[in-house]
């Protein structure tokens, strides 16, 4: 059974107080290049939201998880894309963007659900996450189809520097104290 609360050893803690300093050094960096990432159209919430979602789902030793979650992201904000121009077809059309946005999102959809045991690494919540986070509002919308590529180095940049990073510490520190 599990408890509502955990112990942790000492060793468990310095591993994740380890992984914590890093992501505090990258948040910090981050927060300062915001203004020199913004020029170039990176957008901060793709590096936060794959940080922070690679820890979310569990160990953060796994180098397979930044595959999952670097897949997953960039699906999820082509399927968002999708769902822009499908609604700007359905508008030119003269159909509802309710309609549109009903479809697409039940594709979307399906997609995660039915098909994520067969592609795990593509059809996961990481996609569906960043699929409504990409949608939240007209500004982020328009971000993304005018510049999707900035995105994308976003998601890159958030596991590729901070997740990595972190496995790296993680790695570091477990190393060490197994040889005490």
């Amino acid at each position: 059974m599990m408890k509502f609360f955990q112990k942790m050893d000492k060793n468990q803690f310095l591993v994740m107080f380890a992984a914590f300093l890093w992501i505090l050094i990258c948040n910090i960096i981050v927060q300062f290049l915001h203004g020199p990432l913004s020029s170039i159209g990176i957008p901060g919430w793709t590096i936060f939201l794959a940080n922070v979602l690679f820890f979310i789902k569990g160990n953060p030793k796994h180098m397979e998880g930044l595959l999952e979650n670097a897949c997953g992201a960039i699906f999820g904000l082509i399927g968002a894309m999708g769902l822009i121009y499908l609604n700007i077809w359905f508008a030119g059309m003269g159909a509802s963007t309710l309609l549109a946005t009903i479809i697409a999102i039940a594709i979307f959809l399906f997609l995660t659900i039915a098909i994520h045991p067969l592609v795990p690494y593509v059809f996961n919540n990481m996609a569906l996450c960043f699929f409504l986070v990409a949608l939240i509002n007209e500004e982020t919308q328009t971000a993304l189809i005018a510049n999707p590529w900035s995105h994308f180095a976003g998601v890159i940049l958030g596991n590729g520097i901070v997740n990595v990073g972190t496995i790296l510490a993680v790695s570091f520190v477990t190393k060490r104290l197994a040889k005490k």
